[in-house]
């Protein structure tokens, strides 16, 4: 608490006269942390996303590649792996934290991925898709060769490592996609 009242400029009194005790300050500082401000701060448009990011017009595997590049460096960075260990840990005595951590980060990167899936597939004309479904089926995709490794110190993320788990992933959903949408079309025999 010291620490924390000289960084910030005050006594540990004063400190204590906003929070009733460490767990409290705990708890308000790692709420604040899990808010993704990009969430808070807009709604989540086409129009506001296709500026944000480039790939978002794109409905090809290109773009599903650099979508998926983009959620991993987001996932994967410093930052988000110890917000991620610090929740995970924390997360059953103050279960406010793991709400927070679900409703901004989690969700909001989710909500990226859906809104992209939808105007691929509106583009595409691929009717029989659930975006919702594909999104986190897609994430796991993402996830399955490089989250842990990283969470638990194994492998530092590199560029390559991200790209390659990006590129597997893109290739195994973009195959998925096609398969099913001809199917559901007629043009392939049963």
């Amino acid at each position: 608490m010291d620490a924390i009242a000289n960084s910030a400029g005050v006594s540990v009194k004063t400190l204590y006269s906003h929070f009733a005790d460490k767990n409290e300050l705990f708890s308000k500082v790692m709420v604040e942390a899990c808010s993704d401000h990009f969430f808070a701060e807009i709604v989540l448009s086409e129009e506001v996303l296709a500026k944000r990011f480039p790939w978002f017009s794109m409905a090809s595997r290109r773009g599903l590649f650099e979508a998926g590049k983009e959620y991993l460096i987001h996932l994967l960075s410093e930052e988000q792996l110890a917000l991620y260990r610090v929740v995970t840990r924390d997360a059953d005595r103050f279960p406010e934290l793991g709400e927070q951590y679900q409703q901004t980060i989690a969700r909001g990167r989710t909500a990226i991925l859906v809104a992209y899936l939808r105007s691929t597939y509106h583009k595409k004309k691929w009717t029989q898709r659930n975006a919702e479904e594909d999104a986190v089926f897609y994430e796991g995709l993402l996830r399955a060769r490089i989250f842990e490794p990283a969470l638990h110190g194994v492998l530092k993320a590199s560029t390559r490592n991200i790209e390659e788990c990006a590129a597997f992933a893109s290739r195994t959903m973009w195959i998925v996609f096609r398969s099913s949408n001809q199917y559901v079309s007629g043009t392939m025999g049963v």
